[in-house]
């Protein structure tokens, strides 16, 4: 790992497809797009606890992915059937500059919810998924949360302007389609991080599990695998 610290991977994983999460509505793919251009992992293995990482390791930048499962950190009202983290980090190499980049989650085709609709607030950016037997949230944090990591030099680009309008309304985007988190211009130094949240549970009328599951730190995700 050279952009994430903890605990030594165990197994190597050849099948390098698209990293991917299964849910009972469907396939929900992570993507990698630098200057319009998607990339696929390069190198991929388990981790101890089930989790995976996946690194894309190129010429002009250096970029991990980790995925935990966060079933075992939840508390009595974030109950859901399954929670499921997605970190990735990106860094420019030396003498590199990375002029836009995207991060997503996305449904692949062949899903078979029926409805969907945003949910965000306080802090959180949230899309809610369900059919007739299920309900689930696809969740990132909301720009509040981005300014203030910028503001502290905590892995967000100092390039990032959220107070401009431009910006502001169009930082996170969703639809039926999933969640995308777009970034401009990164400079070698810098290492940016974006995180996704992803949990279902069999529909029960008024119970917001899953969208209290989706909320949560980028710590939290990544606490379950001893990885910081």
């Amino acid at each position: 790992m050279k952009l994430f610290r903890g605990k030594e991977v165990l197994i190597q994983d050849n099948d390098l497809v698209k990293p991917s999460i299964y849910t009972p509505l469907g396939t929900i793919e992570f993507s990698l797009a630098v200057t319009s251009e998607c990339y696929l992992p390069t190198h991929g293995s388990q981790l101890k606890h089930g989790g995976s990482l996946y690194q894309y390791y190129y010429d002009s930048f250096n970029c991990e992915l980790v995925l935990c499962n966060l079933n075992h950190n939840l508390s009595s009202y974030q109950e859901v059937d399954e929670c499921w983290g997605a970190v990735f980090r990106i860094r420019p190499n030396t003498h590199y500059r990375i002029s836009k980049c995207s991060f997503s989650a996305l449904w692949k085709a062949g899903y078979s919810w029926e409805d969907y609709g945003s949910d965000t607030g306080e802090n959180l950016e949230a899309v809610e998924y369900a059919n007739e037997q299920y309900r689930l949230h696809i969740g990132t944090q909301e720009e509040p949360l981005i300014m203030g990591k910028r503001n502290q030099g905590d892995m967000s680009p100092k390039s990032l302007d959220l107070d401009s309008d431009s910006e502001k309304y169009s930082f996170v985007l969703h639809s039926d389609q999933g969640i995308e988190v777009p970034v401009i211009q990164m400079d070698s130094h810098e290492i940016c991080q974006v995180h996704f949240l992803i949990a279902w549970k069999r529909k029960i009328e008024e119970d917001i599990s899953t969208w209290l599951a989706v909320d949560q730190p980028t710590k939290e995700i990544l606490k379950g695998e001893d990885i910081w």
